[in-house]
């Protein structure tokens, strides 16, 4: 999408090429409470726009996707201009306000043109929801399940989702059909995956109207900082100290691992920044088939 779209996505919402990505965030978040069709009455038009904010993000908030779509715009500035009669839908003097002067009707830009109402009756399918699910390392590294609480739309239980409730609008979502829940869902971790690697859930996004099926839900995953472990790839780093008669003399030492205890052999003469190699005590590898290492780093202290 980012290589072919002619969409200004900068001026979409309203921002520029040097916005950080949290203020892309937090621009997106107002823009997507705005034009929500949810707190529109179900306007074609707001859902039309809510579409195209959440392409614009998407695409802006993607490292590499942003470079793909900021060298397909740098390649489109060298083509030939077009005729002025022929109107450009992708020039706007910024964000989603009407172009200034011209056309008294006005258009707002980037989005063209209203579309064409649609029945409302008509099963919508709800929305995908995008959010960041903060793991423990040990749970990342050997997998697991973590609740995760978030909100989305719901279907009303006071009219069943009907929008109306004895032949009047339903007060509880004044006959919006849905109303905004918190819930809270146990998320399964696969054993070994990346940080950053995003979690797909189907049918557990926000609620759709009129039989419409769900949305799904994608999670990012972010590994919590551990206050022992660090993870190197599939192996797992665990800086221990010992004492100086223990690095000079030797002997067996209790270190943690990811999911209890183990017992090493500290050999005589260790010096500080050695390491110890324990097999199989590392992250899982190939989703639980085999785990990586768990490498002791040795400090020592003086007696």
């Amino acid at each position: 999408m980012a290589q072919t779209t002619t969409r200004n996505y900068y001026k979409i919402l309203g921002i520029t090429q040097k916005t950080t990505k949290a203020d892309i965030k937090k621009k997106y978040r107002e823009l997507a409470k705005k034009y929500h069709p949810d707190t529109n009455a179900g306007s074609k038009a707001a859902e039309d726009k809510f579409k195209i904010i959440a392409e614009a993000y998407e695409v802006l908030s993607n490292a590499k996707k942003r470079k793909e779509y900021d060298r397909a715009r740098a390649y489109r500035k060298k083509a030939p201009r077009r005729s002025r009669s022929q109107p450009n839908w992708n020039e706007t003097s910024g964000g989603f306000g009407r172009e200034s002067g011209g056309n008294n009707q006005g258009f707002e830009e980037p989005f063209a043109q209203e579309p064409e109402s649609i029945d409302p009756d008509m099963p919508t399918c709800g929305f995908d929801l995008q959010f960041m699910i903060d793991v423990p390392l040990p749970i990342v590294a050997l997998g697991g399940a973590v609740p995760y609480t978030y909100e989305k739309y719901m279907q009303c239980g006071e009219c069943e989702g009907t929008g109306t409730y004895a032949d009047e609008e339903c007060t509880e979502c004044n006959g919006k059909q849905l109303v905004v829940r918190s819930v809270t869902l146990d998320v399964k971790i696969p054993p070994g995956v990346a940080d950053q690697h995003t979690l797909a859930i189907i049918k557990k996004g926000g609620a759709g109207r009129n039989g419409g099926p769900p949305g799904d839900l994608y999670l990012k995953i972010c590994t919590q900082t551990h206050l022992k472990f660090k993870r190197v790839r599939n192996d797992i780093v665990h800086e221990v100290i010992i004492s100086a008669s223990h690095a000079e003399e030797g002997g067996p030492l209790e270190v943690a691992t990811l999911n209890g205890t183990t017992t090493i052999q500290v050999e005589e003469a260790t010096l500080i920044g050695e390491e110890l190699r324990v097999p199989g005590e590392g992250a899982a590898i190939s989703w639980g088939k085999k785990r990586g290492d768990l490498i002791i780093k040795f400090n020592i202290e003086d007696d």
